[in-house]
């Protein structure tokens, strides 16, 4: 299959009037967005826009729309994270903030916008970060997310949207090409996830494992997001990433609401359980001792509900006063 021609360089448009010192719109050389189409755009047609933009510009009034609509194999991964995510953050002990298909926007020196949108923005930190509200995240004045993620399908975000992450200092960056192959899926784009770590120049590199998920390597995202189900094997590696960063964080599971409520009731579920277990083995025993033949069916489950309501004393008691196993349990 032959690969569509790139969309046109657009740096001519986006940076008609930019200042080389205007930090919110940098000028970029060869800025292209493959597989989307351009469309012309006004600040108010921007407000009312209801469709998912990959980038707007407001002083040269365009965006960028895909030229497709999402199938499977983009909607699939994302959809995956959530519970992957979930299960994190619950062997932690504390809560992991998502956000689907967050408005991005920056202001430029002149008050211009330029905008966009990711597939999904985690935050590690939510109850001490100044978070986005009314689904739009204004930077320079929110704090940035942790981990912006990007799923390409049939776009392709390495020639235009990674630059402005970069240029806005987004801290971790996560593009993922899922194992689902679309029939316009360019040649250049082999299925996988790439972890892009802002370093110390203000540049992106690729990055073996995450830096705000301790240990979780790329190829372990990328298997954990395109299994149907959670394997035991993903689900040891959540594991293993939760456990991290909840000692990091001086939490565990027991710090999470539900497994903590899970674990006290299997824990007096086990408790009631082993003490019934005893009361069994005890009845039996003195029974025994005292030369009575027991069926396999002793106790029933009624009586071994009554030993578990009895009090030691009563079952003594009946123990010893009993005639048959019958009798134990009428008496108990």
């Amino acid at each position: 299959m032959s690969e569509p021609d790139p969309m046109p360089q657009l740096e001519d448009l986006l940076d008609a009037d930019r200042k080389e010192d205007d930090p919110g719109f940098p000028v970029f050389d060869g800025l292209e967005f493959p597989g989307c189409v351009a469309v012309p755009m006004t600040s108010a047609q921007y407000e009312a826009c209801e469709e998912r933009l990959e980038f707007w510009d407001e002083a040269a009034g365009i965006a960028m729309i895909a030229d497709s609509l999402p199938g499977v194999g983009h909607e699939q991964p994302i959809g995956l994270l959530a519970g992957i995510v979930e299960r994190i953050a619950q062997e932690r002990g504390s809560r992991i903030a998502r956000f689907r298909e967050l408005g991005l926007t920056r202001y430029g020196a002149g008050g211009n916008r330029r905008a966009m949108q990711p597939d999904e923005c985690l935050y590690l930190y939510p109850e001490r970060a100044d978070l986005p509200t009314a689904g739009s995240l204004t930077v320079g004045e929110n704090d940035p997310p942790d981990v912006v993620v990007e799923v390409d399908y049939t776009t392709d975000v390495r020639r235009g949207k990674l630059r402005v992450y970069e240029s806005w200092a987004f801290p971790e960056l996560w593009v993922e090409v899922g194992d689902h192959e679309p029939p316009r899926r360019r040649r250049s784009q082999l299925s996988g996830l790439t972890v892009y770590l802002l370093n110390r120049d203000g540049r992106y590199e690729i990055a073996p494992e995450s830096r705000a998920f301790p240990g979780w390597r790329a190829e372990e995202i990328h298997l954990a997001i395109n299994e149907p189900a959670i394997t035991p094997a993903i689900n040891a590696t959540l594991r293993r990433v939760g456990a991290e960063l909840g000692s990091r964080d001086g939490t565990g599971p027991d710090d999470d609401l539900l497994l903590a409520a899970h674990r006290r009731e299997s824990r007096a579920e086990g408790g009631a359980e082993g003490r019934i277990r005893e009361r069994v083995e005890l009845v039996r025993q003195t029974l025994r001792a005292r030369g009575m033949a027991l069926s396999s069916e002793f106790p029933t489950a009624s009586c071994r509900a009554a030993l578990a309501r009895a009090s030691a004393a009563a079952i003594a008691t009946a123990s010893l006063a009993c005639r048959s196993e019958q009798d134990f349990e009428r008496l108990i």
